[in-house]
């Protein structure tokens, strides 16, 4: 049987947890965006599995007194990837419609263009591939571009989900004696 409240209370929990990925993943998509050469965005992106673990077994012994069934984690956890999509994708949205000006296109120009030289170094020669494949992407327009961000989120914190959900039924909660 549904309980009604236990489904609300992981929903809100779920939902300020979320909104706390999604500054996370702000700041990564910002330092990533502004220090394309620095480590700190992939860091932090990179980060998001553990950030959302600690937050897993945040909710799981304070809300639930250390006991949570593998449904309610994973539950969870995918909510909480959903409402961090849902968010990020609307700053995305702001920030590509009204801020960008290219500057995020010529990001993906600039890699792509790294990207090309490196196989021409090992002698193998994509460059018409490459650009044929990014041609599309510049042609987005800032909604469709953050649709495909959250999408593509949802569908990576799914399966990320899969896991931490596991991990967070499994791993017991330390005992104060």
């Amino acid at each position: 049987m549904i309980d009604i409240i236990t489904v609300a209370q992981t929903k809100a929990f779920a939902r300020q947890d979320g909104a706390l990925l999604a500054l996370l993943w702000i700041a990564a998509f910002f330092c990533t965006l502004f220090i394309p050469g620095g480590s700190l965005g992939r860091i932090l992106t990179l980060s998001t599995p553990l950030f959302v673990f600690w937050r897993l077994l945040s909710f799981r012994d304070y809300a639930l007194e250390g006991i949570i069934s593998y449904r309610k984690a994973l539950y969870y956890c995918v909510f909480t990837f959903f409402y961090a999509s849902f968010i990020f994708a609307v700053i995305q949205f702001i920030y590509f419609r009204f801020f960008d000006s290219g500057q995020f296109m010529g990001l993906i120009n600039t890699t792509a263009l790294s990207v090309i030289s490196t196989y021409k170094e090992k002698g193998i020669d994509v460059e018409k591939d490459i650009l044929a494949s990014i041609e599309p992407m510049m042609q987005l327009s800032p909604l469709n571009l953050s649709f495909i961000f959250m999408i593509q989120n949802v569908i990576i914190g799914f399966i990320i989900s899969i896991f931490l959900a596991f991990l967070g039924k499994v791993i017991k909660r330390k005992q104060n004696i």
